[in-house]
């Protein structure tokens, strides 16, 4: 569409209209989406209109700035409203999932500054595939006392799913599988519909997070039919093993105790007691539900970590501007930027088992002093062997994000920059002599990390404290998040902010850092960044040619590109990836010249990774037929659990080799 945007659909609505198209018209909907994109839209007082053609204008009316009902979206020509004009119109527009719990729209914390690495969880991360907590729970809280006054831990009661749940179940398995048959290219509208109308009848079974999960993918679908720059492959085929994987374990249950599985309708939170916090850093999120905000980290006097997310249904845009919105904990008027250079006494606190902050009527809170990285509580944090911090932030990103502790997926390093590589990419140094790769955590230009991270790369020898989340699909990679002075001396930040730079919302300047050799040259020829402020104007910084480069650099170069992974892996990956994009029917192709896929992985020791990209593709051939040579008694099934398998195994094979290169490296 070109103009005005369109405004949010509720999913029951186009699920409606879809539904009451004929089954010629069901055939041509895609082709009247595809046309239909660019009409211009208008908008007048909530009323949007999308003139078709001179006698035919669909109209969308809005409420609270939503088509929440059928009777909101009208068109004119005679067929209405079972006709295809509103049915593409509606398909058009983004979906909203009406009366969705909280708790089952959370952003993704791959995300947390990162465009979701679909393998990382982005905030995604480059990749986005990256959930970290749900919209403020307000006044709805659930805390439960004990008789001494102590938290006593809320447990989900196990039960065994009901009539409805497994009905519900089996929707959206069947739906899931459907658009893995198909692929994005033969996913259209009806499918989406398919899967937004079975989403819809979970959230009513109270089968929340299989619900979500399936509304993730569905919003990917539009926007990979669409043709939205934002849309990553790896992110889609990330939800939708999420998605399958969930749905596979709550069908092999046959029904049982499925606890963790449904999900909640709102996270139970527990009485805490009283709280010292103490700030230590804010990152932006950018979930694949279409959420976005903060998400501010604060220490205990212990060392523990903890809390505060800030999301609403946005874009990068809203991340950006969340870092300056009032923190809704007690009486404090911090900002989210303001908290991570000071502190908190909380009262009557109360949180999830993630170790996020609840905002209830009951928690009392008040503004007090904060501390430097280098100060305790929170120089403990780097105190901690780095081996041991890799191997919590591995398992954390193994789970699901809405599992993971607050700060368990972090790792807080000591580096040495080396310079600047390809791709924007920053070579570094950390203690011990691990080579590092820093990569951008989210390319959105509302954001500062990459201008933030293009600075650094020209700051060889600088040695600084980091808060950074590992990328579990590329070995020895991290996307940044936050930084400071070595010994919270040296550098010459503003006043406001306290001794460390939060690298989304922080824009620093080449007058910030001290001037190393590669900074002091960028003065002289003036390529580095325009001054802090005025970033739209910023100019790419030349990379260092082989000549200039320092030895250490080239040496950790050298010892990067021995570690970039398992190409053997990304040819399973890519596999995964394929089945996708294209479907079931990618897999059926007569394989070319040369050693098959399953051959090079067997090559390379991969024998289990063999064995299943050979059961997936058997899977994708073999069609039962009946006694006519018609399709019969294959509902496609074996093929998605044979899909599944081998995604998992992927996913696990490239953590493990990721995690892998972050040990010890031998001298040369």
């Amino acid at each position: 569409m070109s103009g005005v945007a369109l405004p949010p659909v509720a999913d029951t609505v186009l699920v409606a209209a879809v539904d009451a198209l004929p089954a010629r018209l069901r055939k041509k909907v895609d082709e009247a989406v595809t046309r239909f994109s660019a009409l211009p839209v208008t908008a007048e007082d909530g009323r949007f209109t999308v003139a078709i053609d001179d006698t035919t204008t669909v109209t969308l009316v809005t409420d609270g700035g939503v088509v929440r009902s059928a009777d909101a979206a009208t068109c004119t020509c005679l067929l209405a409203p079972n006709c295809l004009h509103r049915a593409a119109v509606l398909a058009l527009a983004p979906a909203y999932a009406e009366g969705s719990a909280a708790e089952t729209s959370t952003a993704s914390q791959d995300a947390v500054g990162v465009a979701l690495p679909a393998g990382a969880g982005d905030v995604a991360a480059p990749a986005a595939s990256q959930v970290v907590g749900a919209t403020d729970p307000g006044t709805d809280d659930t805390a439960v006392p004990a008789a001494d006054g102590n938290a006593v831990p809320v447990e989900a009661t196990a039960e065994p799913l009901t009539v409805q749940q497994r009905a519900a179940v089996e929707h959206l398995w069947r739906a899931a599988v459907d658009v893995l048959a198909a692929g994005v290219t033969g996913s259209g509208t009806v499918a989406r519909t398919a899967l937004l109308r079975a989403a819809h009848e979970g959230q009513a079974c109270k089968v929340y997070r299989p619900a979500a999960a399936a509304r993730i993918v569905a919003a990917m679908l539009r926007a990979a039919r669409t043709g939205d720059p934002d849309f990553r492959l790896w992110d889609l085929t990330a939800a939708l093993q999420e998605l399958i994987g969930v749905l596979q374990r709550l069908r092999s249950t046959g029904g049982g105790p499925a606890e963790g599985l449904l999900g909640t309708a709102r996270r139970a939170y527990e009485l805490q007691g009283s709280l010292r916090l103490h700030g230590l850093c804010t990152t932006a999120v950018l979930a694949d539900s279409g959420y976005a905000g903060v998400v501010t980290y604060v220490v205990d006097r212990d060392g523990g970590l903890w809390m505060i997310a800030d999301l609403m249904p946005g874009d990068a845009r809203r991340a950006a501007k969340a870092g300056n919105a009032t923190v809704a904990l007690g009486e404090t008027a911090l900002s989210h930027r303001a908290l991570t250079r000071a502190g908190l006494v909380v009262s009557g606190a109360t949180a999830s088992a993630t170790r996020q902050l609840g905002a209830g009527k009951s928690v009392r809170a008040v503004t007090a002093g904060g501390c430097g990285w280098h100060e305790e509580p929170l120089a403990r944090l780097w105190a901690v062997p780095l081996g041991e911090q890799v191997h919590r932030a591995f398992e954390a990103l193994a789970l699901p994000v809405t599992d993971r502790r607050a700060g368990d997926d972090l790792v807080f390093l000591s580096v040495r920059i080396e310079g600047t590589g390809s791709d924007d990419a920053v070579h570094a140094t950390a203690s011990g002599g691990t080579p590092l790769t820093l990569r951008v955590a989210d390319d959105s230009p509302a954001l500062a990390y990459r201008e933030n991270l293009r600075l650094l790369g020209h700051t060889a020898g600088l040695e600084l404290l980091m808060v950074a989340r590992p990328d579990p699909a590329r070995p020895g990679t991290v996307f940044p998040l936050s930084v400071a002075p070595l010994d919270g001396t040296g550098w010459n930040l503003p006043a406001a902010q306290g001794g460390h730079a939060d690298l989304a919302f922080d824009r620093l300047h080449r007058s910030h850092l001290p001037q190393t050799g590669t900074l002091a040259a960028l003065d002289t020829t003036g390529t580095s960044g325009t001054p802090d402020g005025d970033h739209a104007a910023q100019a790419k910084p030349a990379q260092a040619t082989p000549s200039q480069a320092t030895p250490q650099l080239t040496a950790v170069a050298g010892r990067a590109a021995a570690t970039t992974g398992d190409p053997v892996l990304r040819l399973l990956a890519a596999q995964v990836e394929r089945t996708v994009s294209g479907g079931r029917t990618v897999h059926t192709f007569a394989a070319g010249r040369g050693p098959s896929d399953a051959t090079r992985l067997r090559r390379a020791r991969l024998d289990t990774g063999a064995v299943l990209l050979d059961r997936l593709t058997e899977a994708a051939c073999t069609r039962p037929r009946d006694t006519f040579g018609r399709l019969a008694g294959d509902d496609g099934s074996a093929f998605a659990q044979a899909w599944l398998a081998t995604a998992v195994y992927t996913d696990a094979a490239t953590r493990a080799v990721a995690e892998a290169t972050w040990l010890p490296v031998a001298p040369p």
